[in-house]
């Protein structure tokens, strides 16, 4: 990734845009969860508010019926039925009796949560009820009258699945009898409290329900489940609280809340996808603007790619061509923005390129052919002449298949040396030529030289070479290296294949090249200056080099034992691209 960040200007720009989006991004998630989890705490604040409004409700309603209960217990008519009954005839005691229960029915119609309110008077053994007849006491009403719990200030009492307001004369029978003078009892409606825990339910699948201290479940609007036994021993102490609970695999949300009065507690349970089914519109919302977020960084990337990468692209290609030698080309750019005013000043690059190029390069070849003219023109005399001697030695000994054969070479050479025509010839002719040469100087020294020349691979032979570039080397081995042996000498031309090329040595035994030539040569290969005093090594050096490249031209290994001259010839650029031209090629 790294590598891509300092290599493409497109992958910084990408980059660069999404450091910029993404805390943006970021900060829109954020906003969306906390604006989520505000709306959830308004929800359930709001559910907390209701459960407590209804437990505040209920608690008004059974503070309202205690007090007409105690108003009731200290009435003169409950009196006179407890106390005064020996002094009552019939007529008056059901005159007291009728309105009792007038005053009992006052009390149940005074309230929706009431079912009946009874008073129990042991004394008349009568049980008067606020709806229905006048009854006998039956020992089951006596244990009722005696009803009582003081866990919580309410006093409510839970027994056969009803819950009980139970009020009795004297307060404190509990302690100095065994059964008080009378007693009146509201029996509370479970109906209407189950009706009334519906207020709570969303949906079907929604529940409430209200248990004790003891966590009894009293009343539920959907009766006992596996859901209510489940929230229930979650519930912690706390007076109020919620939590979340899975039922069923499904997520429910539950929230309670207790009341110390009523020793009572009120939950309701519900499945969060209805409880919170009003942020599923932000939930859209989000992935709304989650999928703009991408398509805006899509379309920014294409953007860049259509504006920015793709003429950049143009450009380096362009670039690429030219590094190649290409420079018959154009490039053009639909806009005249600022890649416009690039791609003229490029195409105006290229004609001026190609303006200096044309005029350095024929100013290259004109001196390359002076240099090349000057080089034919300088024929050894020595040589001219000891080949002369040699045609009369071998005519006067009468060798005559040897001088024909000795003729014929001289010609070809000459013949190959005085050409003007061409500036370059097959390596084949210039193998052919330097081979000629050799033989020619073979026969000279005999008895005193022998030639190895190894055979050109057929690959190379239609390769395009400047022409001269092999037999003046051979030319300078005779001459400075071997022309003083006395016996013994040896000169070995050698054609190795190389990765990507050719090297053609020229080895001889003879005398070492001495420091000061050594020294002279390796500067003007090394040297670039074109008013440095031009030799025949270094005019075949350059004329290489300016034909192959740079990596091409002329090697010297000056050993102890044999001085070898290498021409490089490298056909390859570093991109694998071949660089050399074949003579057939050539236009």
């Amino acid at each position: 990734m790294f590598g891509l960040w300092r290599r493409s200007i497109l992958v910084r720009l990408i980059l660069t845009f999404m450091i910029i989006m993404v805390p943006l991004y970021g900060i829109g998630i954020s906003m969306y969860f906390w604006g989520i989890e505000a709306i959830k705490k308004e929800i359930s604040s709001a559910q907390e508010a209701q459960v407590a409004y209804y437990l505040d409700k209920i608690s008004k309603e059974i503070q309202g019926l205690k007090l007409v209960q105690s108003d009731t217990l200290y009435n003169d008519d409950i009196n006179m039925l407890a106390n005064g009954e020996p002094y009552m005839n019939n007529y008056e005691r059901g005159y007291y009796m009728n309105k009792l229960q007038q005053r009992l029915s006052a009390i149940k119609n005074g309230s929706v949560y009431v079912e009946n309110v009874m008073a129990y008077i042991p004394s008349v053994r009568r049980m008067i009820p606020a709806e229905g007849s006048i009854s006998e006491l039956k020992p089951s009403d006596l244990q009722r009258m005696k009803m009582y719990d003081d866990s919580s200030p309410s006093q409510l009492i839970y027994a056969d699945d009803h819950l009980f307001l139970n009020a009795f004369f004297p307060p404190n029978y509990i302690k100095n009898s065994s059964q008080p003078l009378y007693s009146v009892l509201v029996k509370l409606s479970s109906a209407q409290l189950k009706n009334s825990l519906s207020q709570f339910g969303l949906n079907e699948k929604s529940g409430s329900f209200l248990m004790d201290a003891n966590r009894r479940p009293i009343v539920s609007n959907t009766g006992e489940t596996s859901a209510q036994e489940l929230i229930r021993e979650r519930i912690g102490n706390e007076e109020s609280g919620s939590g979340s609970v899975k039922i069923e695999g499904k997520p429910y949300m539950y929230i309670y809340r207790a009341s110390p009065y009523l020793g009572l507690t009120v939950v309701s349970y519900i499945p969060e996808n209805a409880f919170f089914a009003g942020l599923s519109k932000y939930k859209i919302w989000f992935w709304v603007l989650t999928a703009a977020a991408a398509f805006i960084v899509i379309l920014f990337s294409l953007a860049i790619i259509r504006f920015l990468r793709a003429p950049l692209h143009k450009l380096i290609k362009g670039f690429k061509r030219l590094e190649t030698g290409d420079m018959d080309f154009t490039i053009g750019h639909p806009f005249d923005d600022e890649f416009g005013v690039l791609y003229q000043r490029f195409n105006s690059m290229l004609v001026r390129l190609r303006a200096l190029i044309d005029q350095n390069y024929n100013q290259t070849i004109m001196v390359q052919r002076a240099e090349l003219k000057q080089l034919q023109a300088q024929i050894n005399p020595h040589f001219l002449y000891n080949s002369f001697f040699l045609l009369y030695t071998m005519t006067r000994r009468g060798k005559y298949e040897e001088l024909m054969k000795f003729q014929l070479q001289l010609g070809e050479y000459f013949r190959f040396l005085t050409r003007n025509d061409a500036d370059e010839v097959t390596l084949e002719r210039e193998v052919s030529h330097a081979r000629a040469y050799c033989e020619i100087q073979a026969l000279r020294f005999s008895n005193r030289i022998r030639v190895e020349f190894g055979e050109l691979p057929a690959e190379y032979a239609d390769l395009s070479v400047p022409r001269l570039i092999l037999q003046p080397i051979v030319e300078n081995a005779f001459q400075h290296g071997l022309e003083l042996l006395e016996e013994n000498g040896l000169l070995q031309v050698r054609f190795i294949p190389e990765k990507g090329g050719l090297r053609i040595e020229v080895a001889n035994n003879g005398a070492p090249m001495s420091e000061e030539a050594l020294r002279s040569l390796e500067s003007g290969v090394t040297s670039n200056s074109a008013q440095r005093e031009v030799t025949g090594m270094l005019n075949i050096h350059r004329r290489i080099r300016l034909r192959f490249g740079e990596g091409s031209g002329i090697r010297v290994d000056n050993g102890p034992e044999q001085v070898v001259v290498a021409i490089q010839l490298e056909f390859e650029d570093e991109g694998g691209q071949e660089v050399y031209v074949y003579a057939a090629d050539r236009r």
